[in-house]
């Protein structure tokens, strides 16, 4: 149960961490306080692998984006945009990546520079 509430919960970003915590920590200060700390511990470590490894990794393998643009956009977006911009930063960068890959570089680029150079004849 605590792993499909954790599930749900990681499509809010950088607060689902705080809340899908939450329940989990509860279980063992009803049964063994002592145990809390390493719910806790658990809980950070996974959560640390998951976002500065597994996360970057899938991001520069399935929409190539480099984990620099990323975390400057998503910075930028947040200070702007509050907690809307924290989670619609990642979708509107992979839209204008797509956008200039297809528009820019394949329709106009690509046809401009592979146009044949003619010579000029001035009769």
């Amino acid at each position: 149960m605590n792993g499909i509430l954790a599930f749900i919960l990681a499509l809010i970003p950088y607060r689902d961490t705080i809340l899908s915590v939450s329940p989990p920590l509860l279980w063992p200060l009803l049964n063994s306080p002592s145990k809390t700390g390493a719910v806790l511990l658990l809980y950070f470590l996974i959560q640390q692998i998951e976002g500065n490894f597994v996360t970057p990794i899938i991001m520069k393998k399935q929409v190539s984006l480099l984990p620099a643009y990323t975390l400057a956009l998503v910075t930028a977006f947040g200070f702007f945009f509050g907690f809307l911009g924290l989670f619609l930063a990642l979708p509107i960068l992979i839209v204008i990546q797509i956008w200039v890959k297809e528009v820019l570089i394949k329709d106009i680029l690509d046809p401009w520079q592979t146009a044949p150079s003619e010579p000029v004849n001035n009769p």
